[in-house]
Formats: C-alpha cells, structure tokens, sequence
C-alpha cells in the first residue's frame, strides 16, 4: 500500500510504510504530518498510521511544533515540545543523518563569471562536476556519459574544421557542422537525463518535492541546476530549506 504525506498544502509521495518508518527516524516526516493511503478520502496524522511500530530515534533528536522536517524554518527544542512524539534533528544532527552526499555548493552566478573568463571552459568543467555528483545519488545515471559525448563531439567538430582549414586555408570548412549538432542533442538529452535524476532522488530519496523547470533546464541548465544544488547544499548545512522560487 501506498501512502501521500501532506504539509502546508503541498503533497509529497508516494511513499510504502517502510519508507514512512524510515523517513520519520530520519526525522525528514514527522509524526504530526498529515497522510493518507491510495483507498482513504481523508487525511490522518502519521502517528496513526504508524502506530506503536518502534522508530529508533536520537533521544536529543526532537523539535518545537514550529520547525520543519523538510528543513524549513522552525526552532529545535525539547521533547516536550511536540505533543505527538514527532522528532526532527537538529541542524548539526540532521546532517548526519541524512543519507545523500552533499551537493557541490557554489554560488550559480560564480559560474556563470568564471565562465565568461574562461571562455565557457569552466562551465563545461561544472557541467561535468554537476553531472559526476549526480553518479553519487543515482550510480545508474547517465548524464554524465551524455555531457561527455556532447563535449567531445564539439571538440572533433572544431578538430575537424581546423585540419580542414589547413588543408584548404581559402575554403569554409563546414566539415564539422554534423558533430557541432550531434553535440547540441547530446547537450540537451544530458540536461533533461539530469533534470529527471535530482528530481526522482529529491522527491524519494530525499523528499523534499523538487521540481524543475522544462525551460530553464533547456536553457541555462548548468546555471540552474547549480542555484538548486547549492539549496540543498545549504539544508544540509544548515537545516534550512530556501523555497524553490
């Protein structure tokens, strides 16, 4: 059976009991979460749902009502505080307990200038950096063979336009033409095999309902995926989650 979690009208699932347990020790669900399975019509808490099925927890590992399991804002306090028993770890705690790695954390628009000062060099470099994370949280994932392949068929695009115009100095060489499109497809099929993997992990592996633009993803995928590697970077950190924007 599968169950939908629901928080501050958003909705995130859907997730097997296991995987509620799980999420509630980790303190990413909290008890006082609101869910319900595919055959309810109505929303129960978790603690419902879970019932008395032990969850190891840290003792120290607790909240006031105020904070946010998906790392929103809220201040950490007693175990008093929630009258549910629900638990949420501390920033340093809630680091630590979170499974996946943390993200490569640089600022979106520190790319974009070193890009533009190194003659887009940099942003092929963290193009791939942000492609080999991506390995890290999916180990199946294909976008960095894809952003290899796009940069290495605009490489003997450019490699093969060179030697051609040597050869004919007087001559437009266009010979390279074919591998500069087969680099433009390879690019776009890597952004979009990127944008599904921080999605699928992020909404179940770490569930904190990320969705991506179709549109920013298709144009200024380095630069954008980066702003939200660095959120998340940040949450780990941190314990805070920035609104998406």
């Amino acid at each position: 059976m599968k169950y939908y979690i629901q928080r501050q009208s958003n909705e995130y699932g859907p997730y097997t009991l296991a995987d509620l347990q799980r999420y509630v020790a980790q303190g990413s669900i909290l008890l006082t979460d609101l869910t319900r399975s595919e055959g309810m019509t109505e929303w129960v808490p978790v603690s419902q749902v879970i019932g008395n099925i032990p969850i190891a927890v840290p003792a120290s590992a607790v909240q006031h009502p105020g904070a946010q399991g998906y790392g929103g804002t809220g201040a950490y306090a007693s175990p008093a505080a929630n009258a549910y028993g629900g638990t949420v770890y501390s920033a340093p705690a809630m680091q630590a307990a979170l499974a996946g790695p943390i993200p490569p954390d640089i600022h979106w628009a520190a790319v974009l200038l070193f890009g533009l000062f190194t003659c887009t060099l940099f942003w092929w470099a963290w193009w791939i950096v942000e492609a080999a994370f991506l390995r890290k949280i999916n180990s199946e994932s294909k976008g960095l063979l894809f952003v290899i392949l796009s940069l290495s068929s605009f490489l003997l695009g450019s490699f093969v336009n060179g030697v051609d115009a040597v050869l004919h100095p007087n001559q437009t060489s266009y010979y390279g033409s074919p591998f500069g499109v087969i680099g433009i497809i390879l690019f776009i099929v890597a952004a979009f095999q990127m944008k599904s993997d921080l999605e699928d992990y992020y909404t179940t592996g770490e569930p904190i309902n990320l969705q991506l633009n179709g549109f920013m993803t298709f144009f200024f995928p380095v630069w954008y995926f980066q702003y939200h590697l660095s959120r998340i970077a940040h949450w780990k950190k941190t314990g805070y989650l920035q609104p998406q924007g």
